[in-house]
């Protein structure tokens, strides 16, 4: 059976009128979305953005003709990206998705601004965060090379081993490297700590005794990736957390890099807050 108001309905020219309004609205809307997908606009902004990337990348404002080159670049690569997205390719893309998350971490924690913490703040970090501040152990030393070139390694540690016997009957000796052989680098460094002496001489026994001997005395033969070494350690100075008022720019520093990462959190899981997470089993 008929509904009259509904065939009513059907039947009023209001409605034929809507309803073409409404498709040629859609037409229009549709036309114009394609029109504009096929339209490039290098204006004021685009310019801008061209001269800025320019002077970035080279050091210096383009000249006429490298602003016509880099508008040339810009449009190819636009056109490239509104094809590739028409066709879709931006789809479930691992690479793009990723490059997109990274670029709304970025934006979240370009909009966040820490202040610098105020006295008893920072003394408080400070203290809960003192051996994040630590220096490490530093040695000043001398050392007499031997080479392996020379009879090979045993022969090597023998002169060694020599050499010493006799330092010892010279307590005041604390430096001597003309008693082994020419060695390519220095005979004497000042202040070192173990990942520099690691640096130089390898990880070896030569560097691992410079913090462990005792000082003022002549000791090995210690192995090293050059050859024999004995050892004369100057000065040793311990591992220690320098006073706050000596190291303040490097401790809010580090506050403020710790303080911008809570808030970066905090600020991600506002967002995960916006969503609703189902676990569906098969």
């Amino acid at each position: 059976m008929k509904n009259p108001k509904l065939s009513h309905l059907f039947a009023s020219p209001l409605l034929h009128f809507l309803l073409v309004g409404l498709l040629v609205f859609l037409s229009s809307s549709y036309i114009a979305k394609r029109r504009d997908a096929h339209k490039i606009i290098i204006d004021k902004a685009v310019i801008e953005k061209l001269t800025l990337s320019w002077e970035t990348q080279f050091g210096s404002p383009p000249t006429d003709h490298d602003l016509k080159m880099a508008a040339n670049d810009y449009i190819k690569q636009e056109v490239l990206y509104r094809e590739a997205e028409s066709l879709g390719l931006n789809k479930d893309d691992e690479i793009i998705k990723r490059r997109l998350q990274q670029k709304m971490a970025f934006i979240l924690k370009d909009n966040i601004i820490v202040p610098d913490p105020g006295k008893t703040e920072l003394e408080s970090y400070y203290k809960m965060n003192a051996a994040r501040f630590s220096e490490s152990p530093r040695v000043s030393f001398s050392h007499i090379y031997f080479s392996t070139d020379h009879g090979g390694a045993e022969q090597a540690k023998e002169r060694a081993t020599a050499v010493l016997k006799s330092l010892e009957m010279k307590p005041g000796v604390q430096r001597a490297p003309e008693l082994g052989d020419r060695y390519m680098f220095l005979y004497d460094y000042n202040n070192i700590n173990k990942t520099e002496a690691g640096g130089l001489f390898g990880d070896s026994p030569f560097s691992d005794s410079l913090f462990t001997i005792k000082v003022k005395q002549w000791a090995g033969p210690f192995l090293s990736g050059y050859g024999w070494h004995l050892l004369y350690v100057n000065v040793r100075t311990t591992g220690s957390i320098p006073p706050l008022s000596a190291i303040k720019d490097r401790v809010i520093d580090s506050y403020k890099n710790d303080k911008l990462n809570q808030l970066d959190n905090a600020a991600i899981e506002k967002l995960i807050g916006k969503y609703t997470v189902e676990l569906k089993a098969e």
